[in-house]
């Protein structure tokens, strides 16, 4: 059975997002941030090299930078970068318990 509501999801858009988030609203020193940010442009990068059938591997380097620099019940800015990976419905405060 088809799911006609499936829309593949593009690692680099989402990544761009959040990477914004993480410009914008991240309460981490700069040289952190900075790290960050450029291992997740190493993986758009790479994602955009790699071929359709490996692509699983780049979105596993993502989860990876993601989980290990962030923990979603710390802030409601991590709460928005767990969103936006994990494609969920709903705002922040579905998600975010204070």
């Amino acid at each position: 059975m088809e799911n006609k509501d499936y829309k593949p999801r593009n690692l680099i858009a989402i990544a761009d997002e959040i990477i914004k988030i993480i410009d914008e609203e991240c309460t981490f020193d700069e040289e952190k941030i900075a790290n960050i940010i450029e291992n997740i442009e190493k993986v758009k990068k790479d994602y955009s090299y790699r071929a359709p059938e490996l692509a699983y591997m780049d979105w596993n380097n993502f989860a990876n930078i993601l989980s290990t620099n962030f923990i979603p019940s710390n802030s409601r800015w991590e709460t928005k970068i767990m969103i936006i990976f994990n494609n969920l419905c709903g705002t922040v405060d579905d998600y975010y318990k204070n």
